[in-house]
């Protein structure tokens, strides 16, 4: 069942935007890109969905999905759902209470409030929204302190920028998986592929095949605050 009291749309209101939303985290050491995973633990899965700042309480455990499969992202109802998969040293967190208009940083204030739970991992996260220009955000966090933020419109000016790409492909040692993609560090933000970088910097430190594992879904309860941020994110024009 839905919780109805901290929304003002009702559960069958149709998203009117799509987009995406992920989190990883991955504890040192890394397993690396040649290493392996163990299966998916369901029981740390719920632990770090309700350690999480977007979460007031788990409500239901819904069926389990293969990473891979798509996310429902379809109405309101839907915004009370989140995916936590857990291999070992990796999770995996979709959620989209990450994501926002571009006002606010929700997707780097929830990290860091995870990266207090978890000084010795490893936080790699992005979000898009699709309005009539996609807005984009991503986030680099290595334990060793070195950090990146990154946010804008696609395309436009201004984007901003907090913390330098080149210090974090050295701190993730990323160089090599570069080599293999169209990336430059050295172009406007606004033109950078972002997403390449990002996935580069997960092939170095995770194995690459994770996506066939699987992940457990919650239904959960938001706070008031980020109930709110969601409608105004993926439900108003």
């Amino acid at each position: 069942m839905t919780d109805d009291n901290i929304w003002d749309y009702p559960p069958d209101t149709p998203t009117a935007h799509t987009g995406t939303f992920r989190l990883t985290m991955i504890e040192r050491p890394f397993p690396g890109a040649c290493g392996s995973l163990p299966p998916h633990d369901h029981a740390r899965a719920r632990e770090i969905a309700a350690s999480l700042t977007t979460v007031e309480e788990i409500t239901a455990e819904l069926e389990s999905r293969r990473a891979g499969d798509e996310f429902p992202h379809e109405t309101r109802a839907d915004l009370e759902q989140i995916q936590v998969g857990c291999w070992g040293p990796v999770a995996e967190i979709t959620d989209a209470a990450f994501a926002h208009r571009g006002e606010f940083t929700p997707l780097a204030d929830h990290t860091e409030a995870l990266a207090k739970l978890h000084p010795n991992a490893a936080l790699i996260g992005s979000a898009t929204v699709d309005f009539s220009i996609r807005y984009r955000c991503f986030l680099f966090i290595h334990p060793d302190g070195t950090r990146l933020w990154a946010d804008g419109w696609a395309g436009e000016d201004p984007w901003t920028v907090d913390g330098n790409v080149h210090d974090i492909i050295d701190a993730f040692a990323a160089h090599n998986a570069l080599e293999d993609v169209d990336f430059n560090a050295d172009v406007e933000p606004r033109t950078m592929a972002w997403s390449e970088l990002e996935d580069a910097i997960l092939r170095t430190v995770m194995p690459v095949r994770w996506h066939e594992g699987m992940l457990s879904t919650f239904r959960v309860r938001r706070p008031r605050e980020v109930a709110v941020n969601l409608e105004e994110t993926w439900l108003e024009e």
